[in-house]
């Protein structure tokens, strides 16, 4: 029986190397991307083998085919035959451009990151330095593409808690990127961020503070200082202050963010928790409990909005596959949150008036008309002025 499966197998294979690699390629392709893996790995290989059959082994149109199926083998967890695959790459390209060519550092870089995944760090460093030295050799020490090498050399360092290599990196990263691109340009912000991480991650929290607001002087300056991307900046930053016994400093900066949230998502949205949360426990380290308190509130009548819209999504799907005392439960867990929540003139409440419409619907369907009436009222109550 195996040696009729394997016959089979090599049959198999053997049409498929006889089709148009180039095709092959794009139907795997497409079977990737909808994660058939199994049934895209025998097109892979296949396309490879009809390559290698037109070609020779160290032929450089292989590359794509090998970079396919390594690919492949990460993503099915085949670490070591990504590897293979990866050093195959790295070889026919030093063959082809030299061992120094700069042609070698994206496969350096899966490499290295390969490495990462398969816990060798040691042999991952190899990878990320072998990638900056090429790079210095190459170009100079002040080329921009070294900057971005610096920065995914300290992410790695950051990754592995190495923050005294991770810093020089940054810092390099950061003169290169000033010395072409200007102290304004938006790219310094992603190394100032992670620069600061760099100091947080020590509990060296002054420091920090420096690359914070810079990065957030480069968004002020180039989307304005209510854009969305400032936001994210000032929250690290009165997080910061925060960690520091800062308060006073803290408050600006988070009441700061919570208006700038406000005007793009809208003062009901469930993401706003989190900010009101952070104001509310600088106000509290203050003493302003009076202050604390309505936003404690909201933040908690934010959050059971999200629970009960997830509560009346689970209900219906019960009641879609019959199990209608299941539903009902849920709503009654719902209604119970929906009691706790205090009625704030202004607020969005449609996610409760679609439960409790809902709710009303269910129990007509189960002949519990009287109960229905007191959902569809408190509907009701709840809808905006225009809603019928």
């Amino acid at each position: 029986m195996r040696t009729l499966v394997a016959l089979l197998l090599g049959l198999m294979a053997a049409a498929i190397a006889q089709e148009d690699p180039v095709r092959l390629r794009e139907r795997a392709a497409s079977l990737v991307a909808l994660g058939k893996y199994a049934e895209a790995e025998p097109l892979l290989t296949g396309a490879l083998a009809a390559r290698e059959q037109s070609g020779f082994a160290e032929d450089p149109a292989l590359l794509p085919f090998i970079g396919d199926l390594a690919a492949l083998y990460r993503a099915q967890g085949r670490n070591a035959d990504a590897e293979k695959l990866y050093l195959r790459s790295l070889a026919i390209r030093a063959k082809v451009a030299g061992s120094d060519s700069t042609e070698l550092i994206p496969d350096l870089k899966l490499l290295g990151s390969l490495y990462v995944t398969m816990a060798r760090p040691i042999d991952a460093e190899k990878q990320y330095l072998r990638a900056v030295s090429i790079r210095i050799n190459a170009k100079g020490t002040d080329d921009l593409d070294l900057a971005k090498d610096c920065t995914e050399l300290a992410t790695y360092y950051i990754s592995q808690k190495r923050y005294a290599v991770a810093e020089p990196n940054l810092r390099r990263a950061i003169d290169i990127l000033m010395q072409k691109l200007g102290p304004e340009d938006l790219s310094l912000v992603p190394v100032l961020d992670a620069l600061a991480t760099v100091f947080i991650e020590q509990k060296n929290f002054p420091p920090a503070e420096s690359p914070l607001r810079r990065a957030i002087s480069i968004q002020e300056s180039a989307n304005g200082p209510m854009h969305p991307n400032v936001a994210p900046h000032l929250d690290r930053l009165a997080m910061l202050f925060y960690l520091q016994k800062r308060y006073t400093e803290a408050e600006p900066l988070y009441k700061r963010s919570l208006a700038i949230w406000e005007s793009v998502m809208g003062p009901d949205n469930p993401d706003l928790a989190t900010t009101l949360d952070n104001l509310a426990v600088v106000y509290a380290s203050r003493d302003k409990f009076e202050d604390a308190e309505p936003l404690y509130r909201r933040s908690l009548a934010l959050r059971e909005k999200t629970t009960i819209a997830s509560l009346n999504n689970l209900a219906m799907v019960l009641e879609g596959k019959g199990q209608d005392a299941a539903a009902e439960r849920q709503y009654r867990v719902a209604v119970g949150l929906a009691d706790k929540m205090p009625v704030v003139a202004g607020t969005d409440y449609d996610p409760l008036v679609k439960m409790f419409e809902n709710y009303a619907a269910l129990l007509r369907r189960l002949k519990r008309e009287t109960e229905a009436k007191k959902m569809d009222a408190r509907a009701k109550a709840l809808a905006p002025p225009d809603k019928p």
